[in-house]
């Protein structure tokens, strides 16, 4: 790696033309067993609540907890209010349907109804049989984001697949992204998701098509109240014995994640450390730390800073969170 230019990347990374390879290859080896304690959680919830299917009227939030797992009230209430709808893609007889779909500035969830032509059996496969992808590296194949005129944006994108509803035809896929690098989800401008096919990987990373064509979704038609906030960091220092005086320098926090850049005195002698290891969690009012399900994050180690983005796990409530807590030090939310 670099290190006068280093793209932290801790568990998935930037879907644009130089991280593509490292994406797909990062998702297929985790593809088994991603978030697995989540994945266990989320698969037993779907079993006990109602099953949902497409075109149901259900509200966002109960759609939700088939990803999520049980949520309050107002957990449902904050995707409720950040949901908006996307229209349908065909492509080849497939249509692909955004069951629900809800973010804020930086972070988006897209729930996506896969429905192959009609006669089409889209069979169960297990781990050692093979795992159902969105891209296919052999053919230079991946999901992209693209702005209006064309461009990636780069970011961070995750998916997970649903326990199927009994439909041979249908698979239900969750797309989780969010950005890096300044872009901001809920600007107005076209942001379209990009989906090149769907493929089965086989344990020896072999891509078979079961899919083919082109679906587009322009997310960047986001119309939710937006409830960030951006804390006073001023004066927010730690000490390191590597890195010496380390700053928090901008922080924004929402009901689903959070963003932070920090920056430090001085690298550190020891070149396997490009930054000082943070630590960051959102302190609620019963005391629970919330902590990040993920980041990726980008930096320069010659001018001693990093940013980094990160979602939660599920919603939080913004007015029952008291303080972020970064390194040992409290910044409060009111």
């Amino acid at each position: 790696m670099d290190k006068n230019a280093f793209q932290t990347e801790m568990n998935r990374v930037a879907f644009t033309p130089a991280g593509r390879e490292a994406l797909t290859e990062a998702l297929m080896e985790g593809a088994p067993a991603r978030r697995s304690g989540a994945w266990v959680r989320r698969g037993m919830a779907a079993a006990l609540a109602a099953v949902v299917l497409a075109g149901s009227a259900v509200a966002a939030g109960t759609l939700w907890e088939r990803y999520f797992g049980r949520l309050d009230e107002t957990q449902q209430e904050i995707i409720g209010t950040l949901s908006q709808e996307l229209p349908a893609a065909e492509s080849n007889g497939t249509t692909m349907i955004p069951l629900a779909a809800f973010g804020d500035q930086d972070f988006y969830y897209l729930m996506l109804e896969i429905r192959a032509p009609e006669g089409t059996v889209l069979p169960d496969y297990g781990e050692d049989e093979g795992y159902y992808q969105l891209f296919n590296p052999d053919a230079g194949e991946s999901v992209t984001l693209l702005d209006g005129a064309g461009n990636d944006i780069r970011g961070n994108l995750e998916f997970e697949w649903m326990p199927r509803t009994g439909d041979s035809r249908v698979l239900t896929v969750v797309i989780r992204l969010w950005p890096i690098e300044g872009v901001n989800f809920s600007d107005g401008t076209d942001k379209v998701l990009h989906i090149p096919g769907l493929w089965v990987q086989s344990p020896d990373k072999i891509y078979t098509p079961v899919l083919s064509g082109s679906w587009d979704f322009n997310i960047g038609t986001h119309t939710g109240n937006v409830e960030n906030r951006t804390l006073d960091t001023t004066g927010v220092t730690v000490e390191d014995e590597r890195f010496g005086t380390v700053t928090l320098d901008a922080l924004r926090v929402s009901p689903l994640g959070l963003y932070y850049r920090s920056s430090w005195a001085h690298g550190a002698e020891d070149d396997t450390l490009l930054c000082p290891p943070l630590e960051i969690s959102v302190v609620m009012a019963d005391g629970k730390e919330i902590y990040l399900d993920n980041t990726i994050g980008s930096g320069r180690d010659d001018e001693c800073w990093y940013e980094s983005y990160g979602p939660f796990e599920v919603p939080i409530d913004l007015s029952k969170a008291v303080c972020v807590r970064w390194n040992g030090v409290e910044i409060p939310l009111h």
